[in-house]
């Protein structure tokens, strides 16, 4: 097994297809198709079943695409550091963030940071703070914007806002629109929530709130999308506990957004990077603009 091979790997499970990926690589199909298999056979496991129109990954193959990611990351990070050396600020700065509170920040910053450094090209990655977190353990990104608190063993970070967390209802034609509301009264309504991860004290922070102003709702949905949430508002399915940017998100005619008023529930947002690692020269430039 080489890195050619993990580079083929990846290019068919990101792809779905054996032939879009040829397409892609820039290859004919057959020798990807016999790479695929050598692979399977050098490892003695399925990686990938064939008998539908798309492929589908197996267990083995799952495990072996998210250590592909680790492993080409790492490579790809080594050949940036190493070409700094001779060549410069350039090359590729790998960064990722949640949608919305990323929307805010990232762009401008690009936009002032390529102006600098013009050479210097982005992977900008999204996802919710977990799957930042783990793009950044696995060194697959550099820097990325997460809402706080995060384990301080393990990342350094700069603060950059802190955010209240909101109602969203679903709007009603000729429905009066309070600006606010209270726990218990949003409660009377099943609630759509952000779904507990392993590391990640978001959840756990609403619940708090809850607990103390005696509530016990119905949570009807949890999701760590927040786009799924506000359809289910919208479809009128409940009522959703989000921060405000991602809020904003799915702002439309149909959804009212309302400040919760009684409980200090807020969210601080943060750049992070993993603690002790040996940052590239164009990553700690972009740090620096926070």
């Amino acid at each position: 097994m080489d890195i050619r091979q993990l580079k083929y790997f990846m290019a068919i499970v990101e792809e779905g297809q054996i032939s879009r990926a040829a397409r892609r690589l820039h290859m004919a199909q057959p020798p990807l198709s016999l790479q695929l298999k050598m692979l399977e056979e050098e490892l003695g496991v399925q990686l990938i079943e064939r008998n539908t129109k798309s492929l589908r990954l197996t267990e083995a193959g799952h495990a072996l695409y998210q250590r592909a990611e680790q492993i080409l990351g790492l490579v790809d990070t080594t050949t940036k550091e190493i070409r700094e050396f001779d060549q410069g600020l350039r090359g590729t700065l790998a960064i990722g963030s949640p949608p919305g509170i990323g929307h805010l920040y990232m762009p401008p910053r690009i936009a002032e940071f390529h102006a600098t450094y013009p050479d210097v090209n982005f992977q900008w990655r999204e996802g919710n703070t977990y799957r930042v977190l783990e793009l950044l353990d696995s060194r697959v990104i550099e820097v990325g914007i997460v809402r706080l608190p995060v384990d301080e063993h393990t990342y350094d970070w700069t603060p950059l806002v802190t955010e209240p967390w909101v109602a969203v209802t679903r709007r009603l034609p000729g429905e009066s629109r309070p600006r606010s509301i209270t726990l218990p009264k949003l409660a009377r309504e099943p609630l759509l929530m952000m779904q507990r991860q392993h590391g990640i004290f978001s959840h756990d922070m609403v619940w708090d709130e809850l607990r103390a102003a005696d509530v016990t709702p119905t949570v009807f949905c949890e999701s760590d999308n927040v786009m799924a949430l506000l359809a289910l508002v919208e479809l009128g399915l409940g009522a959703a506990i989000v921060p405000h940017s991602a809020a904003l998100l799915g702002s439309s005619d149909n959804l009212h957004i309302m400040k919760i008023a009684g409980c200090r529930l807020e969210s601080a947002v943060a750049i992070t990077w993993l603690k002790g690692q040996r940052l590239s020269t164009a990553a700690r430039q972009f740090l620096a603009m926070f």
